[in-house]
């Protein structure tokens, strides 16, 4: 029987997210949630490599992930020690206009909140930065 929780931490460098990914899209399928693999793969693609770019400005650190099924959600919690962030400090993408006018990055927020049931945020000086999305698990019954 496969664990119902499995943690993963790596230093933060873009040469590590395909390892990231392959983390979590490696126990997705041995859970049998393929049908949500690509919508957790691109939220945790995003939010690592703001972690990487924004938090730690790419001097490095270290990124702990979590992955663990709660009742019928999966979860993903994503842990740094880098700057603390405020999504409320980015401004919604203007997605209306044109593809050769718009600015270059800001999406990963609005995708991750489009692509995940939840996604929440908080700071704790000596935790330092958590994000945790859900995804529900539908239709399937998990081998968890």
């Amino acid at each position: 029987m496969l664990g119902s929780r499995v943690e993963l931490e790596v230093d933060a460098s873009l040469e590590n997210i395909p390892k990231i990914i392959d983390f979590v899209a490696s126990w997705m399928q041995d859970l049998k949630l393929d049908d949500i693999i690509l919508a957790v793969e691109t939220s945790v693609d995003e939010a690592c490599t703001n972690i990487i770019k924004h938090a730690y400005s790419g001097r490095g650190g270290i990124i702990a992930i979590t992955c663990e099924l709660q009742d019928k959600d999966f979860v993903i919690t994503i842990r740094d020690k880098g700057k603390p962030f405020d999504s409320s400090s980015v401004p919604p993408p203007d997605l209306g206009r044109d593809l050769d006018k718009r600015k270059i990055g800001g999406l990963g927020i609005y995708l991750m909140r489009k692509m995940m049931d939840d996604v929440s945020y908080s700071f704790d000086v000596e935790k330092g930065n958590t994000l945790v999305m859900r995804k529900i698990v539908t239709g399937k019954k998990c081998e968890g």
